[in-house]
């Protein structure tokens, strides 16, 4: 095994057009960290989601690691997330995407680091992918009693804000000897505990939206004219909130609370994230919308208004078994819903770039649970998909008496700071620890009259919002155009006449589904078993009829091994390979079930692993060209 992997390998970083720039001098200044200046202090990296913090991890250990690299996550959806970006296997893989190497034979080899893994699977890896937990001493099988404290030359925190705690620190005391990268979107914690290590580079949260790495963010809250609540259930007594606070009668977490789990009050933040969401699907884009609730019973009133307006819901919370979990996911994944409720579930790590409207049904406390959920929704949608301005604007719903105000403040103000560094790394400030206290869950009985307003709050005056206000003063101007033709038409029927015109003809409905999804499935068999399958065996020279690609890279993992032990000739083995990796992803291996929306994903996933599948037959043939 060579432990200079990271040192003998040639990788195109600094000149890569594909890397974004953030990712690209990050990496120049963890280089100049550890190489130029020779320092031993942890090096933290301060990237926005959405940015690529998981490419960062990527190319970090280029030319400075002397040794294998350890990457930690804190939950397993950010370990996931990681191990597909940075798994040589997959056809998304991010060196050979991204343009850092051109040949499968130059990726690091990669492994997931489980209670199986072997002695030979650990020695042969670069890079080791890990969840936090398997890291803990008191676990016979946890990495770090497996493994010498100089077994890595690097170790990478993912979302080092975490990196406090006791597990994360007797890590890397265990591993002293190892340079350490710190990398996080969020660079506080809740108690205030500051994330030890020279910041090395961080990249603003504003000039990520400038630069379309991430969606610009708008608030819209619902203010009712008159809000009333009772302070006893048993007592019919209604009071106005102004009056609560006025007599002292209830401290505003008290009011907070009773206003999240008022159904009156979800109601109203359900039907405008509704109806935002309604708008931004009008471009075709599979926007979602992310709703955080209190509690799991909290989420089902909500999944029932939800459902009551038309829409298909995923709710997912701990306490779903794996199956369950995967399955919602996805759904996801594959657009079978437009809207994912949450409890403590999708936090960070989660990615899924179409959620594009937050609905808040819960008081935040503090400024990191807060930044984590808006983040969900910041992820950009690619420039090449997205229609028109608005697919790349996403929104925070929720009702004005949740006390949001500070958190959206902080959050509008502290991520257009050029300096991040001066807000964290304050010296000698102490901070209070919180402290366990008893929670009061009584709530009130709210009311609200018939009115109430929506107002609306830019986080940064980008040129997407810029454009939208150009696009609709204009079509405006055609509204009123048209009604001087014809005055008695009503304005909303005017609206839809003017965007019909932009948007041309409709997509022509599917008269007879039986047959479309026939002709779904025969293309997709086609592409298969027509193209892909006698293109390999042509361009590779292979006999359909032998047996030689049973040796292939392709059937090393423990998922196909079956393939050419059940198949036993190399066109039913790649045609095998294809399929039941299509059916993988897709998430679902009964074809007889899919319908439009599954067989749209196969098609689009079965180019990827074809080119994957011929990347690797590439470094085994020695293919030029």
């Amino acid at each position: 095994m060579n432990h200079n992997y990271f040192i003998e390998s040639m990788p195109n970083i600094d000149s890569n057009s594909e890397l974004r720039e953030p990712q690209i001098l990050a990496y120049q200044a963890i280089q100049e960290h550890f190489v130029q200046n020779k320092s031993d202090e942890h090096a933290v990296v301060v990237l926005p989601t959405g940015v690529g913090k998981t490419g960062l991890m990527g190319i970090a250990p280029f030319g400075i690691s002397f040794g294998r690299v350890l990457i930690v996550t804190p939950q397993l959806v950010i370990k996931d997330a990681v191990l597909d970006s940075l798994d040589p296997d997959h056809p998304q893989n991010f060196w050979l995407t991204r343009g850092v190497f051109s040949k499968y034979e130059e990726l690091p080899a990669v492994i997931e680091y489980d209670s199986k893994t072997s002695e030979w699977e650990l020695n042969q890896a670069d890079i080791v992918i890990l969840n936090i937990h398997k890291l803990q001493e008191r676990l016979d099988n946890a990495l770090i009693n497996r493994v010498s404290h100089d077994f890595f030359g690097m170790v990478i925190i993912d979302e080092a804000h975490h990196s406090t705690a006791p597990t994360w620190e007797r890590t890397l005391e265990y591993f002293s000897a190892a340079k350490v990268v710190k990398v996080t979107g969020t660079p506080t914690r809740s108690d205030g505990e500051e994330i030890k290590g020279k910041f090395v580079y961080k990249y603003p949260l504003s000039q990520a939206m400038a630069s379309g790495y991430v969606k610009s963010l708008e608030r819209i809250h619902y203010v009712p004219d008159k809000l009333y609540l009772t302070l006893d259930k048993k007592d019919g007594t209604v009071y106005s909130v102004e009056q609560i606070r006025d007599m002292n009668l209830k401290d505003e977490d008290w009011i907070t609370r009773s206003v999240a789990y008022s159904k009156e009050c979800s109601l109203k933040v359900v039907q405008e994230s509704v109806a935002i969401l309604n708008e931004k699907r009008s471009t075709g884009v599979p926007h979602k919308i992310i709703a955080v609730a209190c509690s799991i019973w909290h989420a089902e009133q909500l999944e029932e208004l939800y459902r009551g307006l038309g829409q298909e819901v995923a709710l997912v919370h701990s306490k779903l078994k794996k199956d369950d979990l995967d399955t919602r996911l996805k759904a996801i994944e594959n657009h079978k819903v437009q809207v994912v409720i949450h409890v403590a579930k999708l936090g960070e790590g989660y990615d899924h770039k179409y959620l594009s409207v937050a609905a808040i049904f819960r008081p935040f406390r503090h400024t990191l649970p807060y930044e984590q959920f808006v983040g969900r929704v910041l992820r950009a949608i690619d420039k090449e998909e997205a229609v028109t301005e608005e697919d790349n604007i996403a929104c925070v719903v929720h009702h004005k008496e949740l006390g949001l105000e500070d958190l959206w403040k902080f959050y509008k103000e502290e991520k257009e700071k050029s300096d991040v560094i001066k807000f964290i790394d304050r010296e000698g400030e102490s901070f209070e620890r919180l402290t366990p206290t008893k929670i009061d869950k009584m709530t009130g009985e709210v009311f609200e009259d018939a009115g109430g307003k929506l107002e609306r709050d830019s986080f940064i005056n980008t040129e997407l919002l810029l454009e939208r206000e150009r696009r609709l003063k204009e079509e405006n101007e055609k509204i009123n155009r048209l009604r001087e033709i014809l005055p008695t038409v009503p304005e909303e029927a005017l609206r839809q006449m003017v965007r019909r015109e932009e948007e041309g003809t409709a997509a022509a409905k599917i008269l007879r589904p039986d047959k479309f999804i026939t002709r779904k499935k025969r293309n997709l068999d086609d592409i298969i078993k027509k193209e892909m399958v006698p293109e390999v065996i042509l361009d590779y020279n292979v006999s359909k009829e032998g047996t030689e690609l049973g040796d292939s890279k392709l059937f090393s993992g423990r998922s196909y091994k079956w393939i050419p032990q059940r198949i036993r000739n190399n066109a039913g083995m790649i045609a095998a390979y294809l399929e039941f990796r299509v059916n993988e992803l897709v998430g679902n291996s009964n074809r007889n079930t899919w319908g439009p929306e599954e067989y749209e994903a196969a098609l689009g996933h079965v180019d990827d692993l074809y080119e994957h599948l011929r990347r690797v037959l590439d470094s085994e043939f020695r293919k030029e060209g």
